[in-house]
């Protein structure tokens, strides 16, 4: 075969090849396909996670917890407002109106009303139970006294006898010490105060019952005491000197405080012991038996 006729047979098996191979043939496409470089993985980090954060994002302070410290803030002046209002009923809307909140944070207003309905220093009152018809808020202070009468009416209740200490008191009612200083005067309360400023420091029931005093024509009648025992109480006379009294107190067999005490000498010196050494110790040096001499069993000046 020729040159000619072979170039002719390959062109006609090429044209029946494309033609039966042209249906499963991919589409042609006018735009050409961009191949991109792989990125290389990422190390995983320590976390676990893929990708690195960026620095922005690693530094980005939480939303939740910038909106959680700016409600604890807006509750603590909340409750810092009714402690300054009270024993008044604060509503609502004036406690917002207090706060001032921005724009941004309105939206967290049922938040810290919920709050203020949680918090042991407030109290929430309805609608029904405020008084003016809307929802608000009174303090709650540690102690519930406002007044003279309420302090002798909670005294009276206590079961303990610990007294209740006057800054406390001070937490919802700041102007207490003069109506505790009449009280005392009249004998409803005992007081504790304090020596540098005489201040009142803790207070106790009291009861003007237990008071002995002479009255006056047009007072109050207090402790009236039977003659009999004015008159044996005033026969009672004191020795004229601290010896006596307690000469008196031994001859009952008592030991009087101002009695002199024997005060013991306790020898604190350390005293210098002598180290005894054992003849028959065990010596531990049992590795140098090759290198060492036994002469354990040798009398003293023997040989």
């Amino acid at each position: 075969m020729s040159l000619a006729g072979s170039l002719k047979q390959f062109h006609s098996e090429h044209a029946d090849t494309v033609r039966r191979n042209i249906g499963h043939a991919r589409p042609s496409s006018t735009v050409p396909t961009r191949t991109s470089t792989p990125k290389p993985a990422a190390a995983p980090t320590s976390s676990g996670g893929g990708d690195k954060r960026s620095h922005d994002t690693a530094f980005k302070p939480d939303e939740s917890k910038v909106v959680g410290r700016e409600m604890i803030s807006q509750v603590t002046a909340a409750i810092t407002y009714l402690q300054e209002k009270s024993p008044a009923v604060v509503t609502w809307d004036r406690i917002t109106s207090f706060l001032s909140l921005p724009q941004d944070l309105k939206k967290n207003e049922p938040n810290i009303k919920r709050a203020l309905q949680t918090n042991p220093r407030a109290q929430y009152l309805g609608k029904s139970e405020s008084g003016n018809g809307r929802e608000s808020f009174k303090y709650r202070p540690l102690h519930p006294v406002t007044n003279g009468e309420e302090l002798r009416k909670y005294l009276a209740t206590l079961d303990t006898a610990k007294g209740v200490p006057v800054r406390e008191l001070k937490d919802g009612w700041a102007d207490c010490s003069g109506t505790i200083d009449r009280l005392e005067g009249e004998g409803y309360i005992l007081v504790s105060r304090n020596k540098k400023d005489n201040t009142p420091r803790i207070v106790w029931a009291d009861s003007p019952s237990f008071h002995v005093t002479n009255p006056t024509p047009g007072s109050q009648q207090v402790g009236k005491v039977d003659p009999d025992f004015v008159d044996y109480w005033c026969k009672i006379k004191l020795p004229a000197n601290e010896n006596d009294i307690r000469n008196e107190l031994e001859r009952a067999g008592l030991t009087p405080t101002s009695a002199v005490r024997e005060v013991k000498k306790i020898d604190n010196s350390k005293k210098n012991r002598k180290r005894v050494e054992k003849k028959n110790a065990k010596k531990t040096n049992t590795h140098m038996a090759g290198i060492l001499k036994d002469y354990s069993n040798r009398k003293a000046g023997g040989k």
